[in-house]
């Protein structure tokens, strides 16, 4: 039983009515109110009550399905009650069939008001007599009638009527009887319900939540409601059914049982009611009241007049309807042989009323009607959902404007768009479309500018043959098409080739390649020299600086993701770890999915990249994971080699070799060997063969690298170090000669900075030296990783360097640089360090390599230790002092010698190094 809330005046009212049936005359209500007010809930109310007091309650409820039946609300008073005698009862019945079957009367009929009076005369007798009819304004005339004649002969019978309306509602006839006769007669009183206040609403939602919970909700609930009782009880049932969201964030909003409410209201309103609200339903964010009357076959005044009605009391709201829940309860109760034609007719509208695209394609995507301006109106909805993110949405417009075009070059124009656009999100949706449009750039049918991502969608795809034939017919076009547009595209596809694909463009000439002066050019054109010249390794010394304008470029959304990335790569290959973190991470953090999938996954593995190279393997193997899981393994195409090279490279590190195997056997694209990442991908399978002991396989892999990269003129030594690499699978095999002359031809080609790179290279060369020689060079390798924090080969070359010493007899320098070797290795996740390659040592190189967990624990005393776990603990050196009642002085030098012992410079370390310790 529904709570009646706020209605105190009202219950008090019909209260005083029942207690005064004694006073020698029939008393009347009229409860008045719009639809969803709570008028029934205050009637049915009362008539419990009263039956509760003994009387007897004849209850009926008006539909306007039968408003045409005469006696029909007569009818359902007295058919559920007997009558004084059978024969009175029988006679009764019989006079109001004689009326049903006659039809309407204008005029009363003496016999059946007779028959009537007798009736409720006998059941007003004992016990007293309450007559209820709920949505009286659906009332058929002649009970209306009736009704009223009786009332005013019944004299001094304890009668009671009560009765709900809405205003401005049913038929004109009985809205008249009731407004001239009923609520002007002296024993009828008006009850008219106002809608809820906040305190009512909020004291509603307390049967639903705590006091706080509907106190906060109490404002927007009746903003959205209107302080109408029966949605209110709705959107608190739509708030309940959402039990995973925590009740301190809980917020009204409508679900299906408003809908439901909202929509059984416009069923108990009168039939054009309905029809507008569907109509506005159809006509969504576009209703305004003239595109509604004219779909409703109506005029405007009409409309507003339904629309402003108080009975109908807001419910046509734009606000109500526009709702999600509502908008689909309304269209849902439109027929389906209905629907469509209205949608049809909803789309003309719109587009003769000049609606926006948006609104018009809504409706032209539910229809199957072929309208000419239909492709116009869909490419062009196609462009703002894209502008608003909706990605989804506008590859469904242009597929459909598609699907409509009957002109060729109309049609291969909107398959090229298509393209473009469905790359971003599913490459591999592209390929239905591509056979298409490189018949078409053979005929010379496509632009410039719509060839471009016809060729990346082709390279994307592993289709090199074919990529090959658009560009070159590109080239072409691009002479015949005079324009600056089509100057524009052709170089920026000259321009990205030879850094992307350059397995299929020729490598761009040193002059090509030379740094814009500072803000000419587009980013894309900055970009691209900028990464160009860091791969040739020849020019570079702008690079940087412009790679940065670039990425706050594409911050303030000036640039294009394939800039960004074009730049964000340089600073990779610089070995600018640092900038490229923050950078990555802004980047990401800032596209969202506006740049779609593709774009989103490609920084994601440059992500995992910037973790590999900074030794953080544990992060770099969950970004590469992460990048590789957000497309299907089809729409990575030939650009799968990027995570996987990751993969292959974290886990090989990790000691996880068969997990890296696995990662092996996953097909890769033979046109990915087209690109750079190809590269990276002999580089990681050679890496792997090494761990695995396959000496000639891995430097195999090393060297094709290498070939390419020469091949190409991209021989980046911080790109791929293949020398460096190759020389270690060299020294493995015992190729001490070759290994050296790597090594010095990588230097040579070393330019200025490059610092991870040029640490990977000392390591390598100590390993070609006597052992008296190496830790110099080991040193000084190790000092460069540390400040360009590679963890990872900063721990392999700590673990040589222990070699080295353990080899020379110096074990407390072994055991020092041993421990924290294994320490960073840990750190990173890494496996048990490796030794030296045994092809490289000299005299002592027979000796049994030290591994990682032969070496000794470094040990400290109990005074050390006592004072190193407070400080890991978070203890100032005071509080140190005062907790175990030493000198301020005495900690710092205990703290001294245990950073010493421990081989670490800092107080952050402290924690993960006594870990170890413990037994």
């Amino acid at each position: 039983m529904e709570k009646l809330v706020e209605r105190d005046v009202e219950e008090k009212t019909l209260a005083q009515l029942y207690s005064e049936r004694s006073t020698g005359r029939c008393r009347m209500v009229a409860i008045g109110g719009p639809l969803a007010s709570g008028k029934t809930a205050l009637l049915d109310s009362f008539a419990r009550d009263a039956a509760d007091a003994g009387a007897t309650v004849l209850k009926a409820t008006a539909s306007r399905f039968e408003r045409y039946q005469a006696l029909g609300i007569l009818d359902q008073l007295l058919r559920a009650h007997r009558l004084f005698a059978h024969s009175a009862g029988l006679e009764v019945r019989a006079l109001v069939e004689g009326v049903l079957e006659a039809g309407a009367h204008s005029e009363i009929s003496p016999p059946i008001l007779g028959v009537l009076q007798g009736a409720f005369q006998h059941l007003a007798g004992s016990p007293p007599l309450v007559v209820c009819i709920d949505d009286a304004h659906f009332m058929d005339v002649e009970s209306l009638q009736y009704l009223l004649a009786l009332m005013r002969r019944m004299g001094s019978a304890p009668i009671s009527i009560v009765l709900t309306y809405c205003p401005d509602m049913g038929r004109d006839s009985v809205q008249r009887i009731l407004q001239a006769e009923f609520l002007r007669m002296p024993n009828c009183g008006q009850l008219d319900l106002e809608p809820l206040s906040e305190t009512g609403v909020a004291t509603v939602l307390e049967e639903y939540f705590n006091l706080e919970t509907a106190g906060r909700m109490a404002s927007e609930c009746r903003q959205l409601c209107g302080g109408r009782p029966l949605l209110v009880h709705a959107l608190a049932e739509d708030c309940t059914g959402r039990t995973w969201e925590p009740a301190a964030q809980l917020r009204p909003r409508a679900g299906h049982a408003f809908g439901r409410a909202v929509l059984s209201c416009l069923y108990r309103a009168e039939p054009v009611v309905l029809e507008i609200a569907q109509a506005m339903a159809t006509l969504g964010a576009f209703r305004s009241v003239a595109a509604v009357a004219r779909l409703c076959g109506m005029d405007p005044e009409s409309v507003g007049r339904v629309v402003a009605s108080p009975g109908v009391g807001g419910l046509l709201d734009h606000d109500l309807l526009g709702q999600p829940s509502v908008r689909e309860a309304v269209l849902g109760s439109i027929p389906q042989k209905e629907r469509h034609a209205m949608r049809s007719r909803a789309a003309r509208l719109l587009h003769h009323e000049g609606a926006p695209a948006l609104v018009t394609a809504e409706h032209l995507m539910r229809i199957d009607d072929a309208i000419p301006w239909a492709k116009q109106v869909l490419c062009e909805a196609a462009d703002q959902a894209l502008a608003g993110g909706d990605h989804e949405t506008a590859i469904g417009y242009l597929e459909r404007a598609h699907r409509e075009c009957a002109d060729g070059r109309e049609r291969i124009g909107i398959a090229a768009r298509l393209a473009d656009v469905m790359w971003r999100y599913n490459p591999a949706a592209v390929k239905s479309y591509l056979p298409d449009l490189v018949a078409a750039a053979e005929r010379g049918e496509l632009s410039v500018r719509q060839s471009v991502p016809v060729v990346r969608s082709l390279l994307w795809n592993g289709q090199v043959e074919q990529a090959t034939r658009v560009t070159a017919r590109l080239r072409e076009g691009a002479r015949a098409q005079a324009g600056d547009d089509a100057a524009r595209h052709a170089e920026q596809l000259r321009l990205w080739l030879p850094v992307t694909y350059p397995g299929i463009a020729a490598a761009p000439g040193r002059e090509d390649g030379t740094l814009p002066d500072d803000g000419i050019g587009t980013p894309g054109h900055r970009a691209a020299a900028a990464l160009g010249a860091v791969l040739r390794g020849a020019g570079e010394e702008g690079a940087v600086p412009a790679a940065e304008r670039v990425l706050r470029e594409a911050l303030a959304g000036a640039a294009s993701p394939a800039s960004s990335l074009a730049s964000l790569m340089v600073l990779i290959y610089s070995d600018n770890l640092d900038k490229a973190s923050v950078w990555c991470d802004a980047l990401l953090a800032s596209m969202g999915e506006t740049y779609g999938l593709v774009w989103n996954a490609m920084f994601t593995s440059a992500r995992a990249e910037i973790h590999y190279r900074l030794g953080d393997l544990r992060n770099a193997k969950r970004q590469a994971h992460a990048a590789l899981a957000l497309m299907p393994r089809e729409s990575w195409g030939a650009a799968v080699v990027v995570p996987l090279s990751l993969l292959i490279l974290t886990t090989t590190a990790m000691g996880n070799l068969g997990e890296a195997e696995s990662y092996l056997d996953l097909p890769v694209p033979s046109a990915a060997f087209g690109t750079l990442g190809g590269v990276v991908y002999l580089d990681a399978r050679g890496h792997l063969h090494l761990a695995r002991g396959r000496h000639d396989a891995a430097l195999q892999d090393f060297l094709a690298a290498g070939h390419l990269m020469k091949l190409w003129e991209a021989d980046c030594p911080a790109a791929v170090p293949w020398r460096v690499n190759a020389a270690r699978a060299y020294l493995h095999k015992g190729l001490v000669a070759q290994a050296k002359e790597l090594l010095a031809e990588h230097m040579s080609l070393l330019p200025p900075g490059h610092p991870r790179t040029r640490g990977l290279t000392y390591r390598a060369l100590a390993a070609t030296l006597r052992a008296e020689e190496r830790p110099p060079v080991l040193r000084k390798a190790a000092n460069i990783l540390d400040r360009c924090g590679d963890s990872l080969n900063l721990a392999y070359t700590l673990a040589d360097l222990g070699h080295s010493y353990e080899s020379l007899g110096d074990s407390v320098q072994a055991r020092r640089h041993a421990h924290r070797a294994r320490t960073l290795a840990d750190r990173c996740a890494a496996a048990l360090l490796p030794g030296p390659p045994p092809a490289a040592a000299d005299e002592g190189a027979g000796a049994e390599p030290l591994s990682a967990a032969d070496l000794p624990v470094p040990q400290l005393s109990s005074a050390e230790w006592r004072v190193a776990e407070l400080a890991a603990r978070g203890s100032t050196n005071e509080q140190i002092a005062r907790k175990l009642f030493i000198t301020v002085s005495t900690v710092e030098q205990h703290l001294t010698r245990a950073y010493r012992k421990l081989g670490i410079r800092r107080r952050t370390q402290l924690p993960s190094c006594l870990s170890e310790l413990v037994p």
